[in-house]
C-alpha cells in the first residue's frame, strides 16, 4: 500500500511536491470506514484530486506511470534512453521517491536521472539500505558484487538486481508490476487479458459479475468472452481475448457491443467490478484519472462507498472534475488539490494544509467553489461572449 510519493521535473510540474496518503493529524471523521492501518502508520483508502481543466491533475498519474514505466521496462542496450517527459522538455533531472508497504515491511526507493544516465538510486526496506549508486560509488548486496561491471549507467539497479533475484528488489518490483492498476500506463486492450480471462473458466463469477452491473442499471444481459487465434504470420500465431456485451435496448431488443466500443466510465466501472467481486487483489492501489467520467452520479456515489466503506484491502487514487463528490462521506485529508501559478507550474496541495479540519465537507465545498482554494475552473463569460460577438455579430 502506498505511503507517500514525490516527484520533481515531471510535465507541468518543475518543482518538488509530495502526495501522501497517510492520514492527517487529529482527523478522526470516518476513520472506521475511509482508512487503514499498516503497522503503525494509518492510510487513506481513497483520495481524490480536484482541479480546473489544464491545471496539471492528470500528471500527477503520469508521475506515477513513468516511474512504472521506467522502473519496469528498464533498457535493453547502452544505445537506449531512459524515458523522460521534463517540464517544458528541459534536460535537468527527473526526481521520484515513493515510499510503499509489501508483505508488512516499508520500502523506501529513490531514483534521480535524465535520458543519459542516472544520477542517484537506492532502495531500502525498513530502512535498512539494499542497494545505493550515485555516479562516484555503487552499493550492492553481496549477491550481485561480482556482477558490478554489468550494469550500465542507464540501467536502473532495481531492475537489474530483481533479474538478478536480489529478495528484496524482487518484493519492491513485484509491487510496481502486480499491485498497481493504472489504465493509462496498460491501456485496455492488455487489460482484458488481465481482467477477464477468469470468465473463460469460472461460470459463478460471470453470474456475479452480471448481477453487479444489473443492479447498477447497466442493463447488461451476457458477456461472452473467447478466445481467437491471430496469424501475424505463417508460423507466428497469438492469443487474443474476444470480449462482447449483450446490451437490452429501451424497446426490449438486444444489441452486441465490443469491449473496445463501451464507454470509458462503463469500462472503468466493469474493471473495479472484476476486482471486487473476485477480491484476489490484496493491498492494489487503484490509479484512475477522470474516474466518474460518463457515470451518473448515482454510480459516482457508490463508487465512493466502494472505495471506502465496502473496502478493506486496495487504495485508490482518483482525479475528478466534479466538485459534488465533496458531498460525500469524506474526510478533510482525501482532497488534494491542483492548480497552475502565474507561471504555468503546476502545484499540489491537501485540503488539510489549509487547516480546515473544524470545517464540514460542505463548508470546504463551498469554500473551493469561492475559489478559497485555487484549483477550480476561472471562466471569463464576458470574455467568452465578447469573442463571439465580434464574430456573429
Amino acid at each position: 500500500m502506498l505511503l507517500d510519493f514525490t516527484f520533481k521535473n515531471v510535465r507541468s510540474f518543475k518543482d518538488t511536491v509530495t502526495f501522501s496518503m497517510e492520514t492527517g493529524e487529529y482527523i478522526t471523521k470516518l476513520q472506521k470506514k475511509n482508512t487503514c492501518r499498516q503497522k503503525d502508520i494509518r492510510l487513506l483508502k481513497s483520495t481524490y484530486i480536484l482541479g480546473g481543466n489544464a491545471t496539471g491533475k492528470s500528471n500527477v498519474l503520469r508521475a506515477f506511470d513513468i516511474l512504472r514505466q521506467v522502473v519496469l521496462v528498464g533498457t535493453p542496450s547502452e544505445l537506449t534512453e531512459l524515458f523522460t517527459d521534463t517540464y517544458a522538455s528541459n534536460t535537468e533531472n527527473t526526481e521520484f521517491q515513493i515510499r510503499f508497504f509489501k508483505n508488512n515491511k516499508l520500502f523506501t526507493y529513490m531514483l534521480i536521472y535524465n535520458s543519459d544516465y542516472i544520477t542517484e538510486e537506492s532502495l531500502a526496506v525498513n530502512q535498512q539500505i539494499v542497494f545505493k549508486r550515485s555516479q562516484s560509488d555503487l552499493q550492492v548486496p553481496s549477491l550481485l558484487e561480482h556482477l558490478k561491471g554489468a550494469l550500465r549507467q542507464n540501467q536502473p539497479l532495481l531492475y537489474f538486481a530483481q533479474d538478478n533475484n536480489v529478495p528484496e528488489a524482487k518484493e519492491a518490483y513485484e509491487w510496481f508490476r502486480q499491485d498497481i492498476i493504472s489504465p493509462r500506463l496498460y491501456g485496455y486492450a492488455v487489460l482484458d487479458q488481465q481482467i477477464f480471462r477468469p470468465l473463460l473458466v469460472d461460470s459463478e463469477l460471470k453470474d456475479n459479475l452480471l448481477y453487479f452491473l444489473q443492479a447498477a442499471d447497466f442493463n447488461i444481459l451476457d458477456i461472452k468472452v473467447t478466445e481467437i487465434i491471430l496469424e501475424e504470420h505463417e508460423e507466428i500465431k497469438r492469443k487474443q481475448l474476444q470480449v462482447d456485451f449483450i446490451h437490452k435496448s429501451d424497446d426490449g431488443h438486444t444489441f452486441t457491443l465490443n469491449w473496445s466500443a463501451e464507454s470509458s466510465g462503463t469500462k472503468i466501472f466493469i474493471m473495479l467490478a472484476m476486482h471486487f467481486i473476485q477480491r484476489v487483489n490484496k493491498n492494489t492501489l487503484f490509479i484512475i484519472d477522470e474516474f466518474d467520467r460518463s457515470l451518473h452520479p448515482k454510480l459516482v456515489r457508490i463508487l465512493i462507498r466502494l472505495f471506502n466503506e465496502w473496502n478493506t484491502h486496495n487504495q485508490f487514487i482518483v482525479t475528478t472534475h466534479n466538485h459534488e463528490i465533496l458531498n460525500d462521506n469524506l474526510r478533510v485529508d482525501q482532497i488534494w488539490f491542483v492548480d497552475k501559478n502565474y507561471q504555468g507550474v503546476s502545484e499540489l496541495y491537501s485540503a488539510f494544509d489549509f487547516d480546515e479540519t473544524s470545517l464540514t465537507m460542505h463548508q470546504l465545498k463551498k469554500n473551493y467553489q469561492n475559489g478559497l482554494y485555487g484549483g477550480d475552473q476561472i471562466i471569463d463569460e464576458d470574455g467568452l461572449l465578447a469573442i463571439l460577438r465580434e464574430q456573429h455579430g
